[in-house]
């Protein structure tokens, strides 16, 4: 008995996660199990009013998703459940105080070189393990944490791709997004102290590399632009994503390590197939498992094993969804709903049935999570997206439901 989830890979290049008794575990999981905000109050007095309806509400959704074939509470549960024996994993959101080099999509990506950075994820460790989160610690049905969800690799203005790398996409985005920082930043100073120690220190090795005309390093943080056309600058910019890479993984896996050794690392939730290869290639020594977020109709196998191939680590499905569109009564949808839109109920459990199966066959892949447990809408933008097991009357898509709970059993 380990105590605690693991991972292994067998001899023939298979992944699997271990429970605590060192069994195989395929991880299938639901995101978003929570009291949603849309629910009507007539539904939430269906659950029996009184100081216990809560409790009636949570039990009752964790019995719906096992009933569904579900064995984890994917990210973003109630911490009602956080004292009960059901698999689960925890996403922390480090670097949600750090100062940040852009702000896209609203997440924005940290300046991993800045004091607010390792102050962030010192700030939202101690709020989880010296708060409600403690009880996670010595929890052998944790199976491990996500560090941030949906970091932009890609830096801003990129597209996140969704089964393969997007056609064109500049690997070293993200740079660009450091060299626009103030040249009193500390993701700035980082970069030309880098391009200083590179060169030797030598302005003219600099130029002759850059087919530049600089008088010296410190003309580098005043710029945003560079006078540089060469092979040598972009391996530069590409070297430079690396140490990115190397610092974020690093700190995020050194600092939680402190206050828990004994859980599983499960990476930071990338989005799409727009991540570029020298991330997978940093992270090797600092995550367990890679956890990756797709919306797209088709179980992206090919990058995937491409992800395990670069990282030397197994991958993980951190969410997936498949959404009906105008037969469900979503005439408006988000980014990830547009990506994965299907004619009906019917065929959006063909596709996750297809899903899985895939996911479940590819020898590197230890997991896949859907996204999520409820629908998305009924705000002032209506309906926005029919990710849900259960729609925002807290009623089952019982067509969608049961090619679900048929996929699971057929996986058992």
């Amino acid at each position: 008995m380990t105590r605690f989830f693991t991972t292994q890979q067998r001899d023939n290049g298979q992944w699997e996660l271990l429970d605590p008794e060192g069994k195989p575990f395929f991880s299938l999981g639901v995101n978003c199990v929570y009291f949603p905000d849309n629910l009507s109050i007539d539904k939430v007095e269906a659950y029996g009013g009184g100081s216990e309806w809560f409790r009636r509400f949570a039990d009752r959704k964790l019995e719906q998703i096992q009933g569904y074939g579900f064995n984890t509470l994917a990210a973003w549960h109630e911490q009602y459940y956080w004292d009960g024996p059901f698999p689960k994993t925890v996403e922390l959101s480090l670097s949600r105080h750090a100062s940040k080099v852009n702000k896209d999509w609203g997440v924005g990506f940290p300046d991993v070189f800045c004091e607010s950075f390792v102050f962030s994820i010192h700030r939202v460790l101690c709020d989880h393990f010296y708060g409600k989160g403690a009880v996670l610690k010595d929890d052998s049905s944790l199976i491990g944490y996500f560090t941030d969800n949906e970091l932009h690799w890609w830096g801003q203005g990129g597209n996140w791709g969704m089964n393969e790398p997007s056609k064109g996409a500049n690997p070293t985005n993200l740079v660009l997004d450091y060299f626009a920082l103030p040249g009193e930043a500390a993701g700035k100073r980082r970069w030309v102290q880098f391009i200083e120690e590179r060169y030797g220190g030598e302005i003219e090795q600099l130029n002759e590399a850059w087919n530049s005309e600089y008088w010296e390093f410190a003309d580098l943080l005043t710029v945003s632009s560079y006078t540089a056309d060469t092979e040598a600058f972009e391996q530069d910019k590409l070297d430079f994503l690396r140490l990115i890479a190397e610092t974020y993984f690093r700190t995020t896996t050194t600092l939680l390590k402190h206050y828990d050794p004994n859980h599983l690392i499960l990476g930071c939730r990338m989005v799409g197939a727009s991540t570029p290869e020298v991330v997978f290639e940093a992270m090797q020594p600092y995550v367990d498992v890679v956890s990756l977020n797709f919306y797209t109709r088709f179980f992206p196998g090919k990058w995937l094993a491409r992800v395990a191939e670069l990282s030397g680590r197994p991958v993980l499905i951190g969410e997936f969804g498949i959404c009906a569109g105008r037969q469900a009564g979503y005439l408006n949808s988000t980014n990830g709903a547009q990506f994965a839109t299907v004619k009906d109920q019917k065929r959006r459990g063909e596709l996750y049935a297809q899903f899985v199966r895939d996911a479940k066959a590819l020898p590197a892949c230890v997991g896949a999570h859907w996204f999520a447990m409820y629908d998305y809408g009924r705000d002032r933008y209506g309906l926005i997206g029919n990710y849900g097991l259960l729609n925002v009357d807290d009623e089952p898509w019982e067509e969608f439901v049961e090619a679900v709970t048929a996929a699971h059993r057929e996986l058992e």
